[in-house]
């Protein structure tokens, strides 16, 4: 549904001289948009040849006539109406847009309106009866964030008490599809009034983003359906480079009018099915520590905790809809979930001896059970000249994953250099990813850990060829244990287990 919060309009005389002065008024009211010179320049010529076509069109000679200028943002972009009520588009009923008809049914505006194609990305032509006829322009913004898409008003945040929506019987259901193209900017705006611009991946807020990551397949985007075909929800699983046997479950949203109606739990459903459906071994997800809500009903569909990744939420994020702030680093419960359990014989590891314990005992809860190899000595003929390690920084949220994907000579020194070049960035948390199937981790993870990296679990398939040990730094970062909340018996044994590790306490 198109809003009006963010409208403006003006009224010129049906003569051709007004055409320039009404083009810069357009252009204008298109500036605050935030529409850049380039376009602004292709949308002031269209709006010139616009205005002197119509008018020709609309008056006779000496007719005094009147014409409407109204400007819209709209999910599109930016849309500028023509209204008068002069002559009539002709044969044309209702409405006729120029990607769906011919125009040589009405003389005088066909060569005009091609011609306009090259300045703007719609063009619609509307007889409205005894109201006249509008031609409606609009000019899409391209490659903006979802403010640029939407007014301020339709983006205010949900407000969390929000009553159900009365549907019938056939409509109270929710659909699951795939999303369309044409979905992008309304889940944008969905995830905006809920998070604000505090969600972890960014380009949720850039719906030409989220398009191109599913086309990319990076990312598969489902749609909750309901009611009169509104979106409902939204989710994702996400494909990354270092582990592409496995998918991130993210961005689970429901509008709360329709959060009565199971949407989550199906778009859940849904975007496993598909996962597994390709071949993925294998689903994980967060869940935040500071209830215990999302923690259950992710269960529900399976999932088993195996990891702890402190204050990993900065105390200033601020979700919409919620009163007041956390005053504290919000903590996050890594849960997985083996779509396809690997293939006897077990999993063979190469974990540290001092946490061969715990990592045993998180592998029993996801139902494997590996061989614990003994650790290859650091300095031996296996370790490369020199190391590979990944960086991945989110800015947002103070946060830095890094991943060892071969261990050089000069590991600990490296890592030190960049664990320090990384804080004085002023990242608070950093993740370190090491590879339980290189034997080389077994040894050097020790070693990192007299650099203030601890313990905070696993993850399986988080390499290509391996599962991963994560370990986590913490750069002044205080953190209150007695605030985090966790359900299952075995995420209060990996609590107690990484407080009684955290070299911070």
């Amino acid at each position: 549904m198109e809003s009006k919060c963010e409208y403006s309009s003006m009224q010129i005389p049906g003569d051709p001289k007004y055409a320039t002065a009404a083009a810069g008024y357009v252009c204008e009211i298109a500036r605050s948009t935030g529409m850049q010179k380039q376009d602004l320049e292709s949308l002031e010529k269209g709006m010139i040849e616009a205005i002197n076509a119509l008018i020709g069109y609309s008056f006779e000679a000496g007719e005094k006539g009147i014409l409407e200028v109204i400007c819209e943002r709209i999910p599109e972009g930016f849309k500028v109406s023509l209204r008068d009520k002069g002559l009539p588009f002709g044969t044309v009923e209702a409405e006729l847009s120029v990607t769906e008809g011919q125009l040589d049914d009405i003389p005088g505006m066909a060569e005009p309106i091609s011609r306009l194609k090259q300045y703007l990305d719609e063009i619609r032509l509307h007889n409205l009866g005894t109201e006249g006829k509008e031609l409606v322009l609009i000019k899409h913004l391209k490659n903006k964030d979802i403010t640029d898409y939407y007014a301020a008003c339709d983006l205010e945040p949900y407000e969390s008490s929000a009553a159900p929506i009365a549907l019938s019987a056939d409509q109270s259901k929710c659909r699951v599809r795939r999303l369309k193209p044409d979905d992008a900017a309304e889940v944008s705006k969905t995830i905006y009034k809920t998070y604000g611009y505090t969600y972890f991946h960014d380009y949720v807020y850039y719906p030409e983003q989220i398009i191109a990551l599913n086309e990319s397949g990076q990312v598969f985007s489902a749609v909750a359906i309901a009611g009169d075909n509104e979106i409902a929800g939204y989710g994702v699983f996400q494909i990354w480079e270092e582990n592409p046997q496995i998918v991130e479950m993210a961005q689970g949203v429901v509008k709360p009018e329709f959060r009565s109606l199971g949407c989550f739990r199906m778009i859940t459903q849904y975007l496993l099915d598909q996962a597994k459906s390709r071949g993925i071994q294998g689903a994980f997800g967060e869940a935040v520590t500071n209830h215990t809500v999302s923690q259950h009903t992710v269960h529900g569909f399976g999932f088993k905790d195996c990891g702890l990744r402190l204050g990993l939420v900065p105390p200033d994020t601020l979700f919409k809809g919620m009163t007041g702030r956390t005053p504290y680093n919000v903590s996050a419960l890594v849960q997985f979930l083996y779509l396809q359990m690997p293939p006897a014989p077990a999993l063979k590891i190469y974990a540290p001896d001092h946490h061969k314990d715990m990592i045993a005992a998180l592998y029993k809860e996801l139902g494997v059970q590996p061989e614990i190899k003994k650790a290859v000595p650091a300095k031996t003929k296996k370790a490369a000249a020199t190391s590979i390690v990944k960086i991945r920084q989110f800015a947002a949220m103070r946060y830095a994953r890094m991943i060892i994907d071969r261990y050089g000579r000069n590991i600990v020194d490296e890592l030190r250099n960049k664990v320090k070049e990384i804080c004085q960035q002023k990242t608070e948390i950093v993740n370190l990813f090491l590879n339980l199937s290189d034997p080389l981790t077994g040894a050097c993870a020790p070693q990192f850990e007299k650099l203030g990296f601890f313990f905070a679990g696993i993850l399986p398939g988080g390499f290509k060829d391996g599962d991963a040990l994560m370990l986590q730094y913490l750069n002044n970062v205080p953190i209150d244990y007695d605030a985090i909340q966790v359900k299952s018996a075995i995420a209060t044994r990996l609590l107690a287990y990484v407080k009684e590790q955290d070299p911070n306490r």
